[in-house]
């Protein structure tokens, strides 16, 4: 591991979620300067219906002004537990309230850049309770088998990171 001493640290912004550092560090002896995004984390929900039927998501994303197809996902409140989180963003997203949630995974975004992790869960028994999405998401559930989850992955049309590997891991879990 490098020798990293932080000789100036700078927040150029301080959002709603994020908060952008520019720190000047020492690694090993050289000067450098790095901007990173500080990010509270988030959850992944991989919505398991009968017959290996998964819940997704369509929505907006401005970063990249299009729609996505996604699995549901949301960010942590403050002092919020990731189990909770997950269950809030589900039904929000969904309408479905899962009877079990199993974390399978956690993964870095782009740990070059910004810290938030991510942390995946297979929700499971799910029980339909309405929808609550947040005022400024327009989402529609979209339903797909995991065959044909993973066709589209193969085609490039499901292409949202988390989604991909919440997928992949879902199935590796449920294969016999």
């Amino acid at each position: 591991m490098p020798r990293v001493r932080v000789l100036k640290r700078t927040v150029i912004y301080q959002g709603h979620v994020i908060r952008l550092i520019r720190e000047t560090l020492e690694l090993n002896g050289k000067r450098i300067i790095r901007e990173t995004v500080q990010h509270p984390g988030a959850v992944v929900i991989v919505p398991m219906l009968p017959r290996s039927r998964l819940v997704f998501v369509r929505q907006y994303r401005r970063a990249i002004d299009r729609e996505l197809l996604e699995l549901p996902a949301g960010t942590l409140g403050h002092g919020e537990s990731r189990r909770t989180c997950a269950q809030r963003e589900l039904q929000e997203e969904t309408g479905w309230h899962a009877g079990s949630l199993r974390q399978i995974g956690q993964f870095y975004a782009a740990p070059g850049v910004i810290s938030e992790q991510l942390t995946i869960f297979l929700a499971q028994g799910l029980r339909y309770v309405g929808a609550d999405p947040d005022a400024d998401e327009f989402i529609q559930p979209v339903i797909l088998t995991m065959p044909e989850a993973l066709r589209r992955i193969r085609t490039g049309t499901l292409c949202d990171g988390k989604s991909i590997i919440g997928v992949l891991m879902a199935q590796r879990l449920l294969e016999p």
